[in-house]
């Protein structure tokens, strides 16, 4: 399942228990990346404190150490830089089983879509509170993606160019549920991908808002997910399938 929560929500700096580890919980390995200075210490000592052992603390992917093997691999400032260098391409050939999570500057969308084509199972801000920081990466180590919500109308294009973002899974069989898809749920999924409420949708088709209701939940149903914008990153992850060809008028 995707999980597609927390993100930027602020909330106090003070950790609540709910984001603690359950007692007797195994501790995350986890290699920090990121540039060195007080905010990367005190990021340490927050890891520390919640479950999240960190095996080593470093600048560049290039320090680390090829007998390491964690469970998590953070990017503490996910940019351009990284993005020249392939630095996640990296981390996914020498840690294939372990989890991605990079920190980012929000507003440049360009970060957080390469970052999530590339294979990281979170992109969050930068300056996201320690409380939304430890719930995210608990959710990402339960098998989820996460991702704050304000990113998902920069996750597709204008409408029916909606991302497809998916390139290794471009010639892969068509994912469960696609194949039941109508061609105007996959219109209508091509406008969730892009953030479109459903008062935009039904004014592009010129249908009640009533049935862009009816076909969202059709949707939902029948991809398997359990909001909409969990159907937007099912698009991210798949693509969206082709329409499926009218008949011919005899």
């Amino acid at each position: 399942m995707i999980d597609f929560q927390y993100g930027t929500a602020r909330g106090a700096t003070r950790l609540p228990m709910q984001a603690r580890p359950h007692p007797g919980a195994t501790t995350i390995t986890t290699l920090l990346i990121g540039a060195a200075g007080l905010s990367r210490d005190g990021l340490v000592r927050i890891l520390d404190a919640h479950g999240y052992a960190v095996l080593d603390s470093l600048e560049t992917a290039a320090e680390i150490d090829p007998g390491s093997d964690p469970a998590l691999v953070l990017l503490t400032d996910f940019g351009p830089a990284q993005m020249a260098d392939g630095t996640i391409g990296l981390l996914r050939s020498m840690f294939p089983r372990a989890r991605i999570v990079v920190l980012t500057d929000m507003r440049d969308p360009t970060t957080f879509r390469y970052a999530l084509e590339m294979g990281a199972q979170a992109c969050l801000d930068h300056v996201t509170r320690p409380v939304a920081l430890i719930k995210s990466l608990n959710v990402v180590m339960r098998g989820n993606i996460v991702m704050p919500m304000g990113a998902v109308p920069h996750l597709g294009g204008d409408g029916a160019q909606a991302v497809r973002f998916s390139v290794q899974n471009a010639g892969a069989e068509m994912p469960p549920g696609a194949r039941a898809l109508s061609n105007r749920e996959i219109e209508i999924l091509s406008c969730l991908a892009d953030g479109q409420s459903n008062k935009l949708i039904a004014r592009r088709f010129a249908i009640a808002e009533a049935t862009v209701k009816i076909h969202v939940k059709g949707i939902l149903r029948k991809i398997n997910v359990q909001n909409r914008t969990q159907a937007a990153v099912w698009v991210l992850k798949h693509g969206i399938p082709r329409l499926p060809v009218r008949p011919t008028a005899q």
